[in-house]
């Protein structure tokens, strides 16, 4: 018997095969593109990240750079205040006041430097009411003690031509005094700080800047806004020099002025008073009690200053530094600074 062999056809299975293999290469080969892409938009993406970071960077210390130029310009602004005030000082015209009508009181206008302007001003801070004349060392010295009452007229009043009614005097003499008994009817010391939600305590010393008065029991930043053009915080006790005094301090000089009246003397200040004498002859024909006057305002006030104020104004591109500087004027004749801080921008 013959067998036959059916013949069976090798290709076909190869064939089918095949028609399964190429969709997987396909499919393989999608993936891989897709890879490729999201590989080159993370690439693209990290690039795109350090150059910003870069550029942030560059100009980060771009801004540095300028920044230190210009606190470097405005320690030169500094510098042309203390020139200016030597020169007032070692001029024998100039002296033995000072004044509004000096070259210090002129304002330096804005002025062109390299890449920017500088501009500046000196004020007297000695026609203010220095805080720290509140300051009592001994309690049991006499003339300490009528020294300070005499100071704290003189503040209560300056306090009621501000339209202050907050009674702070006394907590301002209890936080600078050196012990923790409140000895004022109205005072504050460690016990009343310490019982805030952040406890502190009295500074008991000088007050070294006046924005430590925001610390001080009684003392709003309202009632710090309206103080702040009329004090200040010198290192010991100082005059106020009625040259340079506004009308707001020269109406706290005495009971028997008010603010009409010191608007008047401000604005009749044609020339500088070279004695404390002149002034009083000048202004006692507003009072009621010449004499009483006369005695009341001699230790408060002077007809020259040791300390002054320097504010410089730099902006370099878009950079700006404001420096307020204290100075003194030494026994010597020399200027030294006492303080430097940034001011306001």
């Amino acid at each position: 018997m013959k067998i036959v062999m059916k013949k069976t056809s090798l290709k076909k299975p190869h064939m089918h095969l095949t028609r399964f293999i190429k969709p997987v290469r396909r499919h393989q080969q999608g993936v891989a593109l897709l890879t490729a892409l999201l590989i080159v938009a993370f690439a693209t993406i990290i690039a795109v990240n350090i150059i910003e970071r870069q550029q942030y960077d560059v100009q980060r210390l771009q801004n540095i750079l300028l920044g230190q130029q210009a606190y470097l310009f405005a320690l030169g602004g500094e510098a042309w205040a203390k020139s200016v005030l030597f020169r007032d000082k070692n001029n024998s015209n100039t002296s033995k006041t000072d004044n509004l009508f000096e070259d210090w009181a002129k304002p330096l206008p804005s002025t062109f430097i390299e890449g920017g302007t500088i501009s500046g001003k000196i004020n007297d801070l000695q026609g203010r009411f220095n805080i720290n004349n509140l300051y009592i060392k001994d309690r049991n010295d006499l003339s300490q003690i009528n020294r300070l009452k005499e100071q704290k007229a003189l503040f209560e009043r300056l306090l009621r031509v501000l339209e202050i009614s907050n009674p702070i005097s006394d907590a301002i003499i209890d936080w600078m005094d050196t012990d923790a008994d409140v000895t004022f009817p109205r005072g504050a010391e460690d016990q009343n700080y310490l019982e805030k939600s952040a406890g502190y305590r009295a500074g008991n010393k000088k007050i070294s800047n006046i924005t430590e008065l925001l610390l001080v029991e009684g003392i709003t930043a309202r009632i710090y806004k309206k103080l702040e053009p009329y004090i200040c915080a010198l290192p010991e006790q100082t005059t106020i020099n009625i040259n340079t005094a506004p009308a707001e301090v020269i109406a706290a000089l005495s009971d028997q002025l008010d603010l009409e009246k010191a608007i008047s003397i401000v604005e009749n200040r044609t020339s500088a008073f070279d004695t404390v004498k002149k002034f009083i002859d000048k202004t006692k024909g507003l009072t009621t009690n010449k004499t009483s006057y006369e005695l009341v305002i001699t230790p408060l006030i002077g007809v020259s200053s040791r300390y002054f104020e320097v504010q410089a104004y730099v902006q370099i591109d878009k950079i700006r530094n404001n420096l307020v500087s204290t100075l003194k004027r030494t026994s010597t004749n020399g200027i030294e600074t006492l303080s430097r801080s940034p001011g306001m921008n």
